[in-house]
């Protein structure tokens, strides 16, 4: 892998990120839905395997729990769930990406249903609630993604006892992340949230200054 490889692809994180509108987001993702699965490879991009090891660790039932992969692009963090754990239950994936869903159905994943969905502020779902034993979050809550304060409509898809596993980037997400913090300890102050496990790793480890990144599991009260 060249430098001028590593660089290029980096520059297709930034451009999803760093756009103006979440529009201009999502058309950066139809033409990068091709390349995309090859280009984290490249990134060194560990988000889904931490998510795939914290679900390993504390889902105890394997063979009947349902799960959301929310924002779940091309599927790979469902992909690892269902090949690499053997994983029997049921799943359904979302995303704001018609092209990236396209590449997740292309998998032997065996989706229960998928699921195109923009999700706005209020984190409201089309789904019923307490629909999930589990929702794996994969990168999605960054900027012009999931906004910061949809955690707090997109946790009510999830049955009381069941878990959310996410990971999200440490640093460099400014106000965003911020805002994401606050929602996140308003829930756990508000007892509608345990956090009871987590790791912090390197997120683009084959770049020189990987960055900050964490994988959290909570608990839905």
């Amino acid at each position: 892998m060249s430098n001028k490889q590593l660089n290029e692809t980096l520059e297709k994180v930034k451009c999803t990120i760093w756009c103006k509108t979440a529009e201009e987001s999502q058309n950066h993702y139809t033409l990068w839905s091709q390349e995309y699965d090859d280009d984290l490879i490249i990134l060194g991009s560990d988000g889904c395997q931490m998510a795939t090891n914290m679900f390993l660790k504390h889902v105890k039932d394997k063979t009947s729990s349902k799960l959301l992969d929310f924002g779940g692009g091309t599927g790979i963090s469902s992909s690892l769930i269902r090949n690499q754990l053997q994983f029997q239950g049921e799943i359904d994936i979302m995303d704001a990406n018609i092209d990236m869903l396209y590449k997740a159905s292309q998998k032997k994943i065996g989706f229960r249903n998928i699921i195109r969905h923009f999700v706005g502020k209020s984190g409201d779902l089309p789904v019923r609630d307490e629909s999930y034993d589990v929702i794996v979050s994969t990168g999605a809550f960054i900027p012009k993604h999931i906004p910061a304060s949809a955690i707090q409509g997109v946790i009510k898809a999830i049955r009381s006892g069941g878990l959310l596993i996410m990971t999200r980037r440490l640093q460099g997400t400014g106000d965003y992340g911020k805002e994401l913090d606050q929602n996140i300890d308003q829930l756990c102050s508000e007892k509608k949230l345990e956090l009871l496990d987590h790791i912090e790793y390197g997120l683009f480890s084959n770049q020189e200054n990987s960055i900050k990144s964490g994988c959290f599991v909570y608990m839905r009260n």
